[in-house]
C-alpha cells in the first residue's frame, strides 16, 4: 500500500506541475503554444487515470480506468505530433494531416472506451507483490497491436519532422530541435521500458510532466537565451567595431574578432598595461577622468609598407542593477576614414577659402580699376552740370550722367551679388517719404524711357502713411532693378509704377510694389528661373539689351532678407507684372495724399551746403585727376584743400600741417592708404585727426574692415558731391562750419 500512496503523491505533483506549466504557455504568442497546452493537459488526464489504476478496488473499474489511460496516450500523441510540426515550423503538412490523424485517434479512443464492455482489446488481471498489495494489469489480444502501431506511428512522424528539420536547418539553430527531440525520446524509452518489463505500475506517466516541463522551459527560456547569446556573440564578432571585456580584477575575458585582428588581443595574455588600453587608461589618468573616449593611433607593418590607422576608444565601468562595480570595457572604433576624410574636407576648405580670396581680390582689383576712371569721368561731369546753364551742353551731360551710372549699376550689382553671397549684406532702416522714393525712381528712368518712345506712369495710395521706416536705399535698388528691365525688355508702350499697402492699420505695414510693363514677356517654363543668378531668358533674341543677368536675382535676395515676397504673372508678347511685398514700419500714419512728379529742372541747381573757409583738409590720391576732382567738387565750400600724390609725401606734410581732415586712397604705391594711415596716427601733429577712406574698394566687408582698422569713415569711388559734404559736415570741426 505504500508504493501505491508514494506514486499516487508523485503523480498529483505531476499534475500540478503539468497544470502551471500549460497555463505558462499562454504568454507564447505561437501556434505551437496550443498544440503544447492541449499535449499537457491531455498528460493530466492521464495522470489521473493512472491515479484510479492504482486505488481499482475491483476487475471492472480497473478496466475503465485502464481505457481512459490509453485513450489518453492517444491525444497527447496527438498534440504533441502537432507541437512537433508546428514548432519545426512545417504548417502546411500540419494543415493536411490533423483532420484526419484526429479522426484516428478519435476511432482508436472510442475503441479503446469500449474495451471494458467487449474486451477486444485488452484483458486485465490483478497481481499481488511480496507485501500482498494488489495491482491490476494488462495484456493485450490483438488489435490492441493496432492501437500500438498507431501511436508509435505518431511518434515516428514527430521524430521525422524533427530530424529533417535539424539536418535542414543551420547548426546556429539545431540547439531549438535537438532538446525537443531529446527530451521525446526520455519518454519513448521509458513507456517502452514499462511495456517490456511489465512494471505494476507505469511510471513514465510521471514523465510525461517532466516532459512538458523541460519543453516549456526550453522554448521559452533555454533556447531563446541561448539563440541570443550565440547571436549576440555572433554580432560582437562581425561588428566593425572593437569590444574589450574586463571582470573586477582587470583580468581581459573577452575581445571580439575586430579587436583580436587589429590588436592581436588574446584574452588570457591582455590586460590593461598593454596596448592600446595602456594608452587611453594613462591619457584618462593625466586627465583625472574614470571613464572617457581617447583618439588612438596604431601603426600597422606589413610587408616593409607602414600603414597608419585612427581609432576612437571608449572606456567604461561595468555595474550590475544595484550600481556595483562588476568590471570594465573598452569600445573601439576605426576612424581611419573619417581622419581622411576631415582632411579632405579640410583640403577642400582651404582651396575654397584661397578661391573666395582670390575672388575678393579679383572683385576688388576690378573694382578699383573701374571706379578710379569713372570717378574722374562723373566726378567732371558733375563739375558740367554745376557750371553751366547752356541746354545742349547740360544735355550732353545728362546723358554723360546716365550712361556712367548704368556702368556703375552693373559694377554694383556684381558686388552686392558677392555681398548677399557673403551674408554681409546689412538692412539699414531709415526714415522716408514713399513719395521721394518713387519721384526719384520716376526721374531717374524718365529719361531712358523717353529714348525709346516709352511712357512712364507712376501712381500712389493717397491713403498709405506719410513717413516709414525701412531700408530706403535697398528699397530703392529694388525699384530700380524692376524699372530697369521693364523698360530694357518694352519695345512699345510703357511701364506703370504704382505703390499701395494692404489697408490694415498697425505699427508696421505691408508696402505694395507693381511694377507692370507692355514688354516681351516671358514663357511659363521660363518664370521658375527667372530669379536665377546669372541666367538671362531668351539670351539670344535679347542679346543686344545689355545686362549681367543678376538683377532679378539680387532683387529676389534682397526682398527676402528684409522679410517680404515676390512675384510675376506674365504673358508672352503682352508683358509681365512684378509684385512685391514688404513689411515697412510706420512712423508718421497721416494719409500721404496727392503724389506730384517733379522732374529735375533744366537750369543749374547745385547749392554747397556749407562753407568752412577756414577749415583745411589733406586731399591724398596717386591718381592727379582724381585730386582735381575732389578740388572742384569742394570748390564753393571755400575749404582749404591740400593734396598729396602718394603715401609717403602725405606722410611729410602731417609731421608739419595739422589738418581737420584727412581723405586718404587706398591701393596707392607703397606706402599704400592704410600703411599711410598707421605712420600718421603715430607720427606727426595728426594722430588723432579724422582719416576718412576714400577707396574704389567696396567689396563685401570692406567697409568694416576699414572701420576696424581705425578710419573714422569710408566713402567709395566715384564720389558723390551731396556724399563728400556730408561727410566733411560730420567731421569738420562745427565752430569752422558756416551753414549756408
Amino acid at each position: 500500500m505504500l508504493t501505491k500512496i508514494i506514486f499516487v503523491t508523485i503523480d498529483c505533483l505531476a499534475v500540478f506541475a503539468l497544470y502551471f506549466t500549460a497555463m505558462a504557455t499562454d504568454r507564447i504568442q505561437r501556434i505551437y503554444a496550443r498544440w503544447l497546452k492541449w499535449t499537457l493537459f491531455a498528460g493530466i488526464v492521464a495522470i489521473y487515470a493512472n491515479i484510479l489504476i492504482a486505488f481499482s478496488f475491483s476487475n471492472r473499474f480497473a478496466h475503465f480506468a485502464y481505457s481512459i489511460y490509453f485513450a489518453s496516450i492517444d491525444w497527447i500523441l496527438y498534440f504533441l505530433v502537432g507541437f512537433c510540426l508546428a514548432y519545426t515550423e512545417h504548417e502546411s503538412a500540419l494543415q493536411i494531416l490533423y483532420i484526419p490523424a484526429a479522426c484516428v485517434m478519435a476511432v482508436d479512443s472510442v475503441s479503446l472506451l469500449l474495451n471494458p464492455f467487449f474486451e477486444h482489446e485488452f484483458y486485465v488481471f490483478a497481481t499481488r507483490d511480496h507485501m500482498g498489495t494488489v495491482f491490476y494489469q494488462t495484456r493485450p489480444f490483438g488489435p490492441y497491436y493496432a492501437h500500438l502501431a498507431i501511436d508509435y506511428f505518431a511518434i515516428v512522424i514527430a521524430f521525422v519532422f524533427i530530424i529533417y528539420r535539424i539536418l535542414k536547418s543551420y547548426s546556429f539553430y539545431r540547439i531549438k530541435y535537438v532538446i525537443i527531440l531529446s527530451v521525446l525520446l526520455i519518454v519513448v524509452v521509458l513507456n517502452i521500458a514499462y511495456m517490456m518489463f511489465e512494471l505494476p505500475l507505469d511510471s513514465s506517466v510521471i514523465f510525461y510532466a517532466l516532459a512538458g516541463t523541460l519543453i516549456n522551459f526550453s522554448i521559452q527560456k533555454l533556447v531563446p537565451q541561448n539563440l541570443m547569446n550565440s547571436s549576440i556573440g555572433r554580432a560582437v564578432d562581425d561588428m566593425n567595431e572593437g569590444l574589450i571585456l574586463f571582470d573586477i580584477s582587470d583580468n581581459c575575458i573577452y575581445a571580439n574578432e575586430f579587436s583580436k585582428k587589429r590588436f592581436g588581443i588574446e584574452p588570457g595574455n591582455y590586460d590593461l598595461k598593454c596596448e592600446p588600453a595602456s594608452s587611453v587608461i594613462a591619457e584618462l589618468n593625466r586627465k583625472g577622468l574614470d571613464i572617457g573616449e581617447e583618439s588612438y593611433t596604431h601603426t600597422v607593418k606589413e610587408d616593409d609598407a607602414v600603414s597608419v590607422r585612427h581609432y576612437r576608444i571608449k572606456y567604461n565601468q561595468l555595474k550590475d542593477s544595484k550600481e556595483r562595480l562588476i568590471g570594465s570595457y573598452f569600445l573601439v572604433e576605426d576612424t581611419t576614414d573619417q581622419v581622411h576624410y576631415l582632411e579632405e574636407i579640410k583640403s577642400a576648405r582651404d582651396l575654397a577659402n584661397e578661391a573666395n580670396m582670390a575672388k575678393s581680390t579679383f572683385l576688388a582689383s576690378m573694382s578699383h580699376e573701374i571706379r578710379t576712371p569713372l570717378n574722374s569721368v562723373l566726378g567732371m561731369n558733375e563739375m558740367i552740370l554745376r557750371s553751366t546753364d547752356d541746354p545742349a551742353l547740360r544735355e550732353y551731360a545728362e546723358n554723360i550722367k546716365l550712361s556712367g551710372d548704368m556702368l556703375l549699376g552693373l559694377i554694383n550689382d556684381v558686388l552686392d551679388f558677392s555681398k548677399i553671397e557673403a551674408g554681409r549684406m546689412d538692412i539699414t532702416p531709415v526714415e522716408y517719404n514713399p513719395h521721394d522714393l518713387l519721384r526719384d525712381c520716376y526721374n531717374y528712368f524718365e529719361q531712358m524711357a523717353e529714348s525709346k518712345d516709352l511712357y512712364i506712369d507712376v501712381t500712389c495710395d493717397e491713403t498709405i502713411p506719410s513717413r516709414l521706416s525701412g531700408d530706403e536705399k535697398l528699397i530703392r535698388q529694388i525699384m530700380n532693378n524692376l524699372i530697369s528691365n521693364a523698360v530694357k525688355y518694352t519695345r512699345e508702350g510703357g511701364v506703370k509704377v504704382s505703390l499701395s499697402d494692404e489697408g490694415v492699420s498697425g505699427e508696421v505695414r505691408d508696402m505694395v510694389i507693381t511694377v507692370a510693363d507692355t514688354g516681351i514677356g516671358i514663357d511659363k517654363e521660363d518664370i521658375s528661373c527667372l530669379f536665377d543668378a546669372f541666367r538671362r531668358i531668351n539670351e539670344k533674341e535679347n542679346a543686344t539689351i545689355q545686362g549681367t543677368g543678376l538683377g532679378l536675382a539680387i532683387t529676389k535676395e534682397l526682398v527676402t532678407l528684409m522679410h517680404g515676397t515676390i512675384s510675376v504673372e506674365s504673358t508672352p508678347g503682352k508683358g509681365s507684372v512684378f509684385t512685391i511685398i514688404l513689411p515697412q514700419k510706420v512712423v508718421d500714419a497721416a494719409p500721404i495724399g496727392e503724389f506730384v512728379k517733379h522732374i529735375t529742372p533744366g537750369e543749374n541747381t547745385y547749392k554747397e551746403s556749407f562753407h568752412a573757409p577756414e577749415a583745411r583738409i589733406l586731399i591724398v590720391d596717386d591718381a592727379r585727376l582724381n585730386l582735381k576732382v575732389a578740388q572742384a567738387l569742394l570748390r564753393n565750400t571755400m575749404i582749404q584743400c591740400d593734396t598729396a600724390g602718394g603715401g609717403n609725401q602725405a606722410i611729410e606734410m602731417c609731421r608739419d600741417t595739422r589738418y581737420d581732415l584727412i581723405l586718404l586712397d587706398h591701393r596707392m604705391p607703397e606706402p599704400d592708404g592704410i600703411q599711410t594711415f598707421h605712420v600718421i596716427s603715430k607720427e606727426g601733429v595728426n594722430t588723432d585727426t579724422p582719416i576718412i577712406m576714400l577707396t574704389a574698394n567696396v567689396v563685401s566687408g570692406a567697409e568694416e574692415e576699414y572701420r576696424r582698422i581705425g578710419f573714422a569713415d569710408y566713402l567709395s569711388k566715384p564720389i558723390r558731391g551731396e556724399d563728400l559734404e556730408a561727410a566733411l559736415l560730420k567731421y569738420l570741426p562745427p565752430e569752422k562750419i558756416i551753414h549756408t
